[in-house]
């Protein structure tokens, strides 16, 4: 049988004192108590091993210490690197962390933001993108405003329908840049391979992709444009969709909108025999760790993921301490090639 918790009437009822008595000294209440009393109540505590309830101490106080971060897929190691760096910060400042999992659903959004309001949770850290789903962002708003009027801070790491205080990734900029590396190196047929469509950060994304495309004055070809999932399986699908092209209409380099993805379209191509970078160019959006060791390590779009993390709980702090506005500051990202891509010559025909 296991060891019975100890509630503040035993330590009352030890000490021989009333349990309003016995709860003012442990709370440090402002309440006068004789010397007499507390040391008893001290004592006592002590004796019985007493540890206060820090659920039931927050309710009162309004405050639990507590920090959310609401995450898309708690499998994907872009969320792991971001709320590592959450972690860090918060801990450092007595704060416990929570991993919340969304699945990318309204619903379980909601679900948790609920939950969390009536834990008194002190923060949510917004680690994914705003979802595109219809009403969901009414009743998002409802909610948060008003976890916000209790005096919870939120803060969101990526583009997103709240207007509240963010440290956003400059996705278009990124995807613009890397098409545009793509393009350097003579590709010309770049195929996109996109993420959930209900993702804001995902269209914006493809958004950078056909800009590039429009400002170097080709057509978007959309057979070129492929739905994806953000995981694995989702860039090995696109492969397979991808094979079923006549050989003249296929891509000489393939842009996955997230490393995930394009860890999956290796996998693809080699189940394939198709050769990387010697046959088709791969490229992903992230820098994961695994990038760099993948092999042949991978060119993408560098996100200082764990930064993100600490910039974002750096955020909400300010926030908790009364010191931010709801402004929006942009994580600058850049093109960071590797072994995955190489120069496009066209195959000499007749």
């Amino acid at each position: 049988m296991g060891k019975q918790l100890v509630s503040i009437v035993d330590v009352a009822r030890r000490a021989g004192v009333s349990v309003a008595s016995a709860s003012r000294v442990l709370s440090n209440a402002s309440y006068p108590v004789s010397e007499e009393t507390r040391s008893k109540v001290l004592q006592a505590a002590q004796e019985l091993h007493y540890a206060p309830n820090s659920l039931a101490r927050s309710l009162r106080a309004q405050r639990s210490n507590l920090i959310a971060v609401l995450v898309g897929d708690n499998a994907d190691p872009y969320f792991a690197e971001i709320t590592r760096g959450v972690e860090e910060v918060a801990n450092d400042c007595g704060y416990l962390t929570i991993v919340c999992n969304t699945e990318r659903k309204g619903e379980r959004e909601l679900h948790y933001l609920q939950m969390l309001q009536d834990y008194r949770a002190d923060g949510v850290v917004f680690a994914g993108s705003g979802l595109n789903e219809p009403g969901h962002t009414e009743r998002l708003n409802t909610i948060v405003q008003t976890m916000r009027e209790r005096g919870a801070a939120i803060v969101t790491l990526a583009q997103h329908t709240l207007q509240v205080p963010a440290i956003q990734v400059d996705n278009a900029s990124g995807a613009r840049a890397m098409t545009r590396y793509l393009l350097e190196l003579g590709h010309r047929r770049i195929a996109f391979i996109g993420g959930p469509s209900n993702l804001i950060a995902a269209n914006m994304r493809l958004q950078g992709y056909m800009a590039a495309l429009i400002e170097a004055g080709l057509d978007v070809d959309h057979t070129l444009i492929l739905a994806g999932s953000f995981d694995r399986e989702g860039g090995e699908q696109a492969v397979r969709n991808l094979e079923q092209l006549p050989e003249p209409q296929r891509p000489s380099a393939i842009f996955a909108a997230n490393d995930e993805t394009a860890f999956g379209v290796l996998r693809g191509l080699n189940s394939l025999g198709w050769r990387v970078p010697e046959d088709i160019s791969v490229c992903g959006f992230g820098d994961l760790p695994m990038a760099q060791v993948v092999v042949p390590s991978l060119t993408t779009v560098h996100i200082g993921l764990r930064d993100l993390g600490r910039s974002g709980m750096r955020k909400l702090l300010a926030q908790l301490q009364h010191d931010d506005t709801a402004d929006t500051e942009l994580l600058p990202v850049q093109v960071v090639p590797r072994a995955t891509t190489q120069t496009y010559s066209p195959p000499i025909t007749g």
